[in-house]
């Protein structure tokens, strides 16, 4: 079993009732069947977890951990189905991507803007995958457009990767 130099809690941000924007929610859930198979040894001492549309209520999730990976869908532009990585200063520094980042009425910037003035910040990646529709456009469905189902597999070796530069090897 590989340790980690930092503790490490992988957040899955997202609604499965509202199609793509569950993506956040699909990706830990395959990463939890992962670490419960034994399938990728550094998911052993990671924390998973399902933070659903938590908004403010993410912010007791950002405590006591080294780092946070964050994944969740987004709205920025880009091709249905890309993947875009974001360190969490940058999110915070207010520019356009700072205001993409969320297809969320609370977006996670806004999540990050206030626990920086209330409590530490750790260290913070975000992993988006582009939707096509914002949250309240799509229809109440669990269903994913079939761009960013596949990107879900492209994203997790992403997440492994990031946890693997914490490795003490």
């Amino acid at each position: 079993m590989e340790k980690l130099k930092k503790s490490i809690r992988v957040m899955g941000c997202g609604n499965l009732w509202m199609g793509d924007d569950g993506v956040g929610i699909r990706i830990v859930e395959k990463m939890i069947q992962m670490k419960d198979e034994g399938a990728v040894s550094c998911l052993s001492n990671v924390d998973i977890i399902d933070a659903g549309v938590s908004g403010l209520d993410m912010l007791p999730f950002l405590e006591g951990f080294d780092k946070i990976i964050i994944v969740d869908a987004i709205k920025s532009g880009e091709n249905v189905g890309s993947i875009l990585k974001v360190k969490g200063e940058d999110l915070l520094l207010g520019d356009d991507v700072g205001r993409m980042m969320s297809s969320h009425d609370v977006s996670v910037p806004t999540v990050l803007s206030i626990a920086r003035e209330i409590q530490e910040l750790p260290e913070i990646v975000v992993f988006g995958v582009e939707i096509g529709k914002h949250g309240d456009e799509i229809d109440l469905t669990t269903d994913m457009c079939p761009e960013v189902e596949s990107a879900i597999d492209r994203v997790i070796p992403l997440v492994i990767a990031e946890i693997g530069k914490d490795l003490n090897l």
